[in-house]
């Protein structure tokens, strides 16, 4: 089986997915309980939305392993696994805003294979094969031509841990004078997925989990990106930051985290 058949079974995975999120969308009571932390939630439909994914990806490659928000990690025994969010972005789809994403991927001991994030809200899938580039339903995509943060549009991640949130508040300053447009949409998978569309010109956050990037980091740098700890070193923990761009500003971006 190819990479591409793989994303196939990706893909129908997120759109099942997607179908179960859009109808909860709609019901007033989502079940939603704290989960580690008060502005941390869970709803019902992030656990039926995973179990839907689950069902499909350990039905067709039942040898490999999964990690998932929602669930234990299982190890498999192919050397690769699946990384899961079934809803990156909780609190937006609580609130009713229709901003949250399904991210998968396919990892091996060199990273993901391939991955894709999903908005069920507006029926765009983001998709990229290792080696093979990045797609946004049936067009490639690639990262945005600026080179400069001079008028950038920036993402930002805003963590629902005080501290974090804090940290990030901290780094603002140096981008106030420079920076176009500065947004904070409350989904890492979407906000990587437009860094990789060419909508962001690079966005960063605090601290994230596998779960949040692993498809997200794909489509960057398949999308012709770059992706990098906030002190601009490889991306080895999501835990101690995220900065992904268009690959042209990225030193000059992570500079000014930094300053």
């Amino acid at each position: 089986m190819t990479a591409e058949d793989e994303l196939g079974t990706a893909v129908e995975a997120a759109h099942v997915a997607g179908a179960v999120l859009r109808r909860g969308f709609s019901i007033p009571d989502k079940g939603a309980r704290e989960k580690g932390h008060a502005h941390n939630p869970v709803t019902v439909f992030d656990r039926e939305a995973e179990e839907a994914i689950l069902r499909i990806l350990t039905s067709a490659h039942p040898e490999d392993g999964v990690l998932s928000e929602e669930s234990d990690a299982t190890a498999g025994r192919s050397g690769r696994r699946w990384v899961v969010d079934p809803l990156d972005g909780t609190n937006n789809f609580l609130a009713g805003i229709p901003h949250f994403a399904i991210s998968i991927a396919l990892e091996d001991e060199r990273g993901a294979i391939l991955g894709c994030v999903y908005d069920p809200m507006r029926d765009e899938m983001f998709t990229a094969v290792r080696g093979g580039g990045a797609r946004l339903g049936d067009a490639g995509m690639l990262v945005s031509e600026r080179r400069s943060l001079d008028g950038a549009v920036i993402a930002i991640g805003f963590s629902h841990h005080p501290e974090r949130r804090s940290r990030t508040h901290r780094r603002l300053p140096s981008l106030f004078s420079r920076a176009g447009v500065l947004r904070g949409l409350g989904s890492a998978a979407l906000d990587l997925a437009y860094t990789a569309a060419g909508r962001f010109d690079a966005c960063w956050y605090e601290s994230l989990s596998a779960w949040d990037i692993a498809a997200g980091v794909l489509l960057v740098e398949e999308a012709g990106g770059r992706t990098s700890g906030l002190g601009g070193g490889p991306l080895v923990d999501p835990d101690s930051g995220v900065a992904a761009s268009n690959g042209r500003l990225h030193d000059e971006f992570v500079d000014a985290l930094a300053e």
